[in-house]
């Protein structure tokens, strides 16, 4: 926005620390609800700005506009699915917190319900979600820019599914502004029987159902040099 607009960096995050808009957002669309409020959440509106190529008039549009272009957008979206989701186990809220974790660990569309069905069966088996992508929101780290430490891992935070007492926990909030496709995943999950899953570095998923076969899978992509390195 920043770039695209005469808006500022700091234009941006002021709106999204804006409570009195924040208010006046919940009451306008039924998918926002009290819980982008929850002190945990670093940015109020993040997983809710639906990815899209958007064309502005001018650049002198303010942040408001653009937020309201955006929710609108994900609106009709979720205005597809709204029953499925009514009637879901999960609030709208974790729901699409889920679907931002499925869009950060699978780069193929077709992954995403597969990626789905081992979060939810994780949760279901009282397991933290494991997401390395979590783990990098929280510490504000770019996933590409460098491989986790084991202070990053042992971080207690509620975004970080890695880090101690996430057991069956869902992230506070949103980690990135999942797609559609990401969405439909997490409303239709894939149970494939896994527990597990990890990519090679080009981005393919190799599923698991137990740690050993987990194991081996991370050992056969080292030895066919199709391990991702930093």
């Amino acid at each position: 926005i920043a770039e695209a607009t005469n808006n500022t960096t700091d234009d941006v995050y002021a709106l999204l620390k804006d409570e009195e808009y924040l208010n006046r957002m919940i009451d306008k669309y039924w998918f926002l609800t009290s819980a982008i409020k929850d002190p945990g959440i670093y940015y109020s509106l993040e997983g809710y700005l639906f990815p899209d190529t958007y064309t502005l008039l001018s650049k002198d549009v303010s942040v408001e506009e653009i937020f309201s272009v955006m929710l609108n957008k994900m609106e009709e979206v979720l205005n597809e699915y709204k029953s499925e989701i009514d009637s879901s186990a999960y609030s709208v809220h974790e729901l699409l917190t889920i679907a931002s974790v499925v869009e950060g660990e699978s780069m193929a569309v077709q992954d995403r319900a597969g990626v789905a069905g081992v979060f939810f069966r994780r949760l279901d088996e009282g397991m933290s979600l494991g997401s390395d992508i979590t783990t990098y929101y929280a510490i504000q780290v770019d996933p590409h820019s460098r491989d986790l430490n084991g202070d990053d891992l042992d971080l207690e935070n509620p975004y970080n599914t890695r880090g101690p007492n996430m057991e069956g926990v869902i992230p506070v909030g949103p980690v990135c502004a999942p797609s559609r496709s990401a969405i439909e995943g997490t409303l239709h999950p894939e149970d494939t029987g896994a527990l597990f899953f990890v990519s090679d570095k080009n981005g393919k998923l190799y599923f698991a159902e137990t740690n050993a076969e987990h194991e081996a899978n991370i050992e056969w992509l080292q030895e066919q040099g199709l391990w991702y390195t930093y």
